[in-house]
């Protein structure tokens, strides 16, 4: 995801969160300290640190199978383990997108992205993820991260992306 497009995300999670970013003497440490707690939680997940935020990126092949919104059992424990790391940090919210590949038409490929990112979401509440800390996004097929020209690539863009960032309710 490029740059302006995180913050576009960024800018609209604390819009619809109604949160302030929070403003604290030391909210890069209070990040810096969610990344690599969530680095060494989810070690199978690409974990990044982007501008304050952290973003997580599972291996496509645990999360979706072709033409499902229905997260791998295979990944469940990630999930889990996701999810306490993320309740050790509660003054983060979570902007959960989801994918698709380019088979199918778009309404479809929209209507499927977001029911992906509500079953991560409603996984991430199942292990006690705050509910409001929580928004979701169906990007649909855009965005792709591999070409959707073979069975690898396509796979690797069903996905779902978790930006983590620092917010404090008003």
């Amino acid at each position: 995801m490029n740059r302006s497009l995180l913050i576009l995300f960024t800018t609209l999670l604390c819009i619809q969160l109604s949160v302030a970013c929070k403003s604290s003497k030391h909210p890069k440490a209070y990040m810096h300290k969610a990344f690599k707690t969530i680095k060494k939680s989810v070690q199978e997940a690409e974990v990044s640190n982007l501008h304050d935020t952290v973003k997580i990126l599972f291996p496509s092949n645990l999360m979706f199978g072709f033409n499902s919104a229905t997260i791998s059992q295979e990944v469940m424990p990630s999930m889990h383990r996701l999810a306490n790391a993320l309740n050790k940090f509660n003054h983060t919210a979570v902007l959960i997108t989801g994918y698709t590949d380019s088979v199918g038409n778009e309404a479809y490929n929209d209507k499927l992205s977001g029911e992906r990112a509500d079953t991560a979401k409603s996984t991430l509440v199942q292990y006690a993820v705050l509910s409001e800390r929580i928004k979701t996004w169906g990007m649909g097929k855009r965005y792709p991260i591999a070409s959707n020209e073979s069975e690898e690539g396509r796979a690797k863009n069903r996905r779902v992306e978790f930006i983590i960032l620092l917010a404090e309710k008003k």
